[in-house]
């Protein structure tokens, strides 16, 4: 198909806008056009992905039986995120986009088919299903593979990932459905992708979206819960979501860091063979990669390979507003932080940065690991409860914890984009508060999840 055919449709709902321009974008060798990622959303149930995503599953499966230590079976494939992935990590993207192109390669091979490009799972269309065919052909539901997650990487954590094959995301139900679903509406993902600062931008992408839908979907025993996440075929659709984020925000001009991590031998090609030479600042090119994605023009070469400042003047500026002391949050309770302005700032937080972005910066100690947990934050909302939906005009967004938080660098910090509801402050003259909500995907057995808030700063964006 000609690039002609493809309509730019916008990140939030798919709808059509303009054509893609004929030319192929600088950064493309001469050679191939680049396969083009589409969205899983709009596909029908008859589209050949499907049976060629199962024939390549089912052929991993297979070479598992009799070629247990190929690199390409399914169970080490998972293993490789368990071992090598950077979660809460300045590289979360870097690493990941490898991860993808290189398993397209494994999938090309298996399914016979050269041409084989993975879809992304949009959250934010509709209310953000998992598509049928991954209920209805038993080679996409994990429910059918019966795959053991028994394995342990330091990389993880010390502990044994034991989860098993169930999906907690019933069929035809919506990530956006209730109040567990801020996380993935077009407002939300606009105002992620509205972050000019590397730093804001990526800790925005994994702390919401991309955590969340680990949560929603695997909960607390499912795969998609923990470190072997990409034993559920709707894993890797759904960080072609969050790299088709990435590229979006690329396309607006702006530039990542190309930071300096080496991926030699953690990644193979289709053939088994591995992959060396490849470092974090390789990934920022991804059409050179051989892709792109529906409906996002690539930026030119100078903005895909330009080198960033991992923090802007903004990110590391005095902050507006700013909690004094950590807080003790309790998973049982909603936790409500005070904020307090500096002598002579603005009350209000809208006067504070007029015309600008407010961002909340929610820096927080250990946390729980295997939580159906996610927290909803509110402003100045004292009557908050789980079931407040993320329509309410208080609302600033959602965060939760991927079990791979467990063996990173703590604090862990969250930024949400307070922009929206800058105006939705104390009249009286009182320093602002913050609800944090506690929101469950399941029921919780035994004590509630717990961690400390250790700081919460308002920033300009």
């Amino acid at each position: 198909m000609d690039r002609r055919q493809f309509i730019v449709g916008t990140l939030a709902a798919g709808t059509a806008a303009s054509l893609l321009p004929t030319a192929l974008p600088a950064a493309v060798s001469t050679g191939d056009k680049p396969r083009v990622r589409r969205s899983v959303m709009t596909m029908k149930a008859d589209d050949p992905f499907f049976a060629d995503y199962a024939k390549a599953i089912t052929a991993m499966h297979e070479l598992e039986k009799t070629s247990p230590s190929d690199p390409r079976t399914w169970r080490n494939q998972a293993l490789v995120h368990l071992q090598h992935c950077p979660h809460g990590a300045e590289d979360f993207v870097h690493w990941h986009r490898y991860y993808l192109t290189y398993f397209e390669q494994i999938c090309a091979q298996f399914s016979g088919n050269p041409d084989f490009t993975l879809p992304y799972w949009d959250w934010s269309y509709g209310t953000g299903i998992i598509p049928d065919p991954f209920y209805d052909v038993p080679a996409l539901n994990v429910t059918y593979w019966k795959d053991r997650s028994d394995a342990q990487s330091d990389n993880w954590g010390p502990d044994e990932v034991t989860t098993v094959g169930i999906r907690i995301l019933p069929r035809g139900s919506g990530v956006q459905e209730g109040s567990k679903g801020g996380a993935f509406t077009a407002a939300t993902l606009e105002g992620i992708l509205a972050n000019t600062v590397f730093d804001n931008f990526t800790k925005s992408l994994e702390g919401t979206p991309h955590n969340t839908g680990h949560v929603v979907v695997g909960g607390t025993q499912g795969h998609m819960g923990d470190g072997m996440s990409p034993l559920d075929p709707i894993f890797w659709l759904h960080h072609c979501m969050v790299d088709r984020m990435w590229a979006a925000w690329q396309a607006r001009g702006n530039a990542t860091p190309p930071l300096d991590k080496n991926y030699s031998n953690q990644f193979v090609d289709g053939q088994g063979k591995p992959v060396t030479g490849i470092t974090s600042a390789g990934s920022l090119n991804y059409p050179a990669l051989g892709y792109i994605y529906d409906g996002i023009t690539p930026p030119a070469q100078s903005v895909l390979t330009a080198s960033a400042r991992r923090l802007s003047g903004s990110a590391a500026s005095k902050p507006v507003a700013a909690s004094t002391q950590p807080v003790a949050f309790n998973g049982s309770a909603v936790t409500t932080i005070g904020l307090d302005t500096p002598a002579g700032a603005p009350r209000s937080l809208e006067a504070a940065a007029p015309g600008g972005r407010l961002l909340a910066d929610v820096a927080v100690g250990s946390a729980p690991t295997l939580s159906p947990l996610l927290v909803n934050v509110f402003v100045n909302k004292p009557d908050a409860t789980a079931e407040t939906p993320y329509t309410d005009p208080h609302f600033v967004g959602t965060f939760s914890f991927f079990g791979g938080h467990r063996n990173h660098a703590m604090p862990l910090n969250f930024v949400l984009d307070l922009t929206k509801v800058a105006g939705q402050l104390t009249a009286d003259g009182s320093d602002p508060t913050l609800q944090f909500v506690p929101v469950y995907v399941q029921p919780v057995a035994g004590t509630p999840p717990a961690f400390t808030i250790r700081s919460v700063r308002i920033l300009r964006g």
